[in-house]
């Protein structure tokens, strides 16, 4: 099949079909996948393009390895309830004895959405995606064998960019693979594996981290704030808090903007305390006066807090940000964790932290 008609087939195909040798003879990956002997294991392959929920459902199930809150389906569907973009999964078949086994599956969506003006080259809009958008981090190949991820990349639809793809010994390889590349922001976490205490973490600091972070948390906690743990109304908070403190940071800039603008992400976020099965969640509000000034939201899966997202009144409350930051280690410390991972970006705040961090990978096409 000419490669110019194997797009139309990524985008209409249901039943299963030989896996189309022509995509190994097209640039950028000939060189890559003629060199590492593609052409033979591609003969044994079948693809098969599935758009149906429940279908999509399974194979994530079968597939993940479950070893971040990521790789939850509870969390991926609290993005595809919120967004509602249709599904399209890519899959590799091999055959086994008398049946097919499914050995691939590249979980996609495409989001419709319009470009916001000057944004198009840095947003998700009018491209395909991991399935749950580009936001979840930790993303994985559910493959049987990583040999098998060029042929799922290359046989996937375009425009495609999956992003926050987790560092994994075994896709070293796929660093010579044209489009796979280190994102630019690293991941950070703090491992609290030998951490006893929250005096104890701030031990680890440099004395004059140490001084200005205590120093803090002493000036919020004169003002007899109240911490309250899971108030479900205080999301809303989270909401107005995070969108006031965007448009004072950058007011009148239409390309600097709370994703919170958008009442989808809002939908996320109540969708992920509604599907709260294989993970725990944590809202963890700082009211001062009566008023709420800070709001974290978090959610805790194998032992690993994940700080998702907050919103906290700096303008009003200096210090309110870190005493906020002191109250999630500390959260996380008396649910036993060893691990908090503050997600990509630094924020303005993780390198002066002396987090860890990590690279994660990308490939667009």
């Amino acid at each position: 099949m000419p490669v110019q008609n194997i797009s139309n087939v990524l985008h209409t195909n249901i039943s299963a079909t030989p896996y189309p040798q022509a995509l190994l003879a097209a640039p950028p990956w000939s060189s890559f996948l003629r060199h590492n002997g593609y052409q033979e294991l591609s003969k044994e392959l079948n693809l098969r393009i599935l758009q149906d929920l429940d279908t999509i459902e399974a194979l994530w199930e079968e597939f993940s390895p479950n070893r971040s809150v990521f790789d939850t389906w509870d969390v991926r569907k609290s993005f595809s309830d919120a967004y509602r973009f249709r599904p399209k999964a890519i899959t590799i078949e091999k055959k086994q004895g008398k049946k097919r086994e499914t050995v691939g599956v590249l979980p996609l969506w495409f989001n419709s959405d319009e470009n916001p003006v000057g944004e198009s080259k840095y947003c998700d809009c009018k491209k395909f995606v991991w399935f749950g958008s580009n936001w979840p981090e930790d993303n994985v190949f559910h493959v049987r064998d990583p040999e098998l991820i060029p042929l799922l990349l290359i046989a996937s639809p375009k425009p495609l960019e999956l992003a926050c793809i987790r560092y994994d010994p075994d896709y070293t390889f796929l660093q010579e693979f044209p489009g796979f590349s280190d994102e630019e922001e690293k991941k950070y976490f703090l491992d609290l594996s030998f951490v006893s205490s929250l005096d104890d973490f701030l031990t680890h600091l440099k004395k004059k981290k140490r001084y200005n972070l205590r120093r803090d948390k002493k000036k919020i906690l004169s003002l007899n704030p109240t911490i309250t743990i899971n108030t479900h109304s205080h999301l809303n908070d989270l909401f107005s808090l995070n969108m006031k403190r965007f448009r004072e940071l950058f007011p009148g800039d239409p390309d600097e903007y709370s994703s919170f603008e958008d009442v989808r992400r809002q939908n996320v976020f109540r969708n992920l305390i509604a599907n709260a099965r294989s993970y725990q969640y944590r809202i963890i509000s700082t009211v001062i006066e009566g008023r709420v000034c800070a709001v974290e939201f978090g959610l805790v899966h194998h032992k690993t807090y994940y700080a998702f997202n907050a919103g906290v009144d700096i303008g009003h409350y200096s210090g309110l940000g870190v005493f906020s930051n002191l109250l999630v280690i500390e959260d996380a410390l008396n649910l036993g964790c060893t691990k908090i991972d503050f997600l990509e970006g630094d924020n303005h705040w993780k390198e002066s932290w002396h987090l860890d961090s990590v690279s994660q990978y990308q490939f667009i096409r």
